[in-house]
Formats: C-alpha cells, structure tokens, sequence
C-alpha cells in the first residue's frame, strides 16, 4: 500500500483485520474439521514450530480440497485428540509411520516417499542387496498403478505380492536376528536400521502396499508435507511465533487460505468476505 498509493497502513489496523478474520472463520474451521473427520483418504503430518521461547508442535491435516493447521504443545495423541479429526476418521490415513497414528481406528498407508529415502541409505551406504531389489519393486508397483483405471485383479497383483515376500525373506538373511538374550538381562537387544525397516514391511505390509491394493490411495503423503511447507517457510523466516494466540490465528488464517486456493476461490474477495463477517464455508 505504501509502495504502490502512497497510503501506508496502521500497524494497528492490520492486527485489527486480523483478530476479526480470525474470530469470524471459526464456522469455517468447524466445518473443515467435520468434513476431514469423515474423508475417504486424509493426509497427516507434524513438524515442530518454535513458539513463545518454547517448541510447540504445528499439526496438519488436509485433503486435494481441505487443509487444516493447528497448534499444540504436544506432538502424540493428546494434541491429535484435542484438534478431534482422527477420532472419528475411520478412512485411509496417510502419514509417515508416526506411532501414535497407529492408535487410531482406521486404516493405514504408510508414505513410501519415506521409505525409498531409507531404503537409498540402505544399499547406497550400507550395500543392502535387498534394500535395492526393495526400491526397484517398490517403483514398478506404482508405475503399474498409476496408469490403471480400475482396481488390480488378485492375478496381476500375485506375482508382485511374491517378489514382496521373497525380496524380506532375502532381507533376513542378510540380517538376521541375534538370539535372545539371557532372561536375567534386562532390555531388548538393538535392531539395525535394515532389521527395523525389514520388521516395517513384514508387521505392517498393508499399510506399505496400501496404494498397490487401492489405486484411490496415493503411493507418497505428499500432500500434508506440501501443505506444511508454507508454514516452515515463514518460521524459517520469522524464527518463531511470538505468542500462543498469534501461532493460532496463523493457523486458522493459513488453515483458509489454503483452502481456498484447492478449491479456486479467488483469494482478496474471500478474505474480505471473512473480515465482513461473511467467510467462505466448504460445500
């Protein structure tokens, strides 16, 4: 405004804008959060964002057309639980093998973008044999998918699902289990990377293969970590939010903006209607 009108405008008049836009999207939220809690496929993510001298956590949850952001001091279920999308989510959640999403009464899919990276390390660092068999099956799955348009017959999926099976069984012999240890020992014995990630695919194989089973289920959780990005972006900028309640608005603001631009409203008249008291509401 300054730059352009020679008008510069009031410190106070923009916190004002922004305590009203913030107080009259909250039927927005409300009903962001009511259609996320019910989607068919719903992206999660968290990142920690550094808040009033203290880490707090920055929760996402979003689909192709909806993006929800919220701030909390915890990161697990108790933060999950407070923002009340993943307790009535029974769809397919997307994450990145965060433990406290397993808890949830739904079913899963785990990012396979995460586990082509471990997976890299593996047999590029490590020289895992299996690692890389793993990494190229893991590609020709979704380079079959993604140029279907109809589920996979159980005849096309058989012979993936046994090279799945043959490349974990190769896997454990490359690293097998140490024995167990005297009872009188306390503790579990340390597992490697590779013996994690083996344990990963074989305890958890359909939440790994989810995208293989239902071509609807996207291969990588993309989507939250893209979602997400925006924010990192401005505390890489700022450092930090300065207080609770301003690290909230931002959300909730950022949590509209976001929205509106899946769905092509058209920004300026959206955030003018929400400071008039007339916000945008998701059909």
């Amino acid at each position: 405004m300054s730059d352009l009108y020679a008008a510069p405008v009031c410190e106070a008049t923009i916190f004002d804008a922004s305590n009203r836009e913030y107080e009259n999207i909250a039927p927005f939220e409300a009903a962001v959060i009511e259609k996320l809690a019910y989607s068919s496929v719903l992206h999660v993510d968290e990142s920690g964002a550094r808040t009033a001298g203290k880490r707090q956590w920055l929760h996402t949850a979003s689909t192709e057309s909806l993006t929800f952001y919220g701030i909390h001091e915890k990161r697990g279920t108790e933060a999950m639980d407070h923002f009340n999308i993943l307790p009535a989510f029974h769809g397919r959640l997307i994450h990145d093998f965060w433990k406290p999403y397993l808890t949830y009464n739904c079913y899963h899919g785990l990012c396979n973008a995460h586990h082509l990276r471990e997976l890299t390390f593996l047999f590029e660092e490590q020289g895992q044999k299996w690692a890389k068999e793993m990494f190229d099956l893991l590609q020709s799955m979704n380079d079959l998918v993604s140029k279907q348009i109809k589920q996979l017959t159980p005849e096309q999926k058989e012979p993936y699902l046994k090279q799945y099976q043959d490349i974990l069984a190769g896997g454990w012999k490359e690293n097998p289990l140490p024995p167990k240890k005297n009872k009188k020992k306390r503790g579990r014995p340390k597992k490697t990377k590779s013996q994690n990630l083996l344990i990963r695919f074989s305890d958890h194989e359909s939440s790994v293969l989810a995208f293989f089973h239902d071509i609807n289920v996207p291969f990588t959780n993309n989507l939250a970590e893209q979602d997400i990005r925006m924010l990192k972006v401005r505390l890489k900028i700022s450092g930090c939010f300065r207080t609770i309640q301003g690290a909230k608005q931002f959300a909730r603001i950022r949590s509209y903006l976001s929205t509106l631009r899946k769905q092509g409203k058209n920004i300026l008249e959206s955030i003018v209607q929400a400071i008039a008291g007339n916000p945008f509401i998701p059909a």
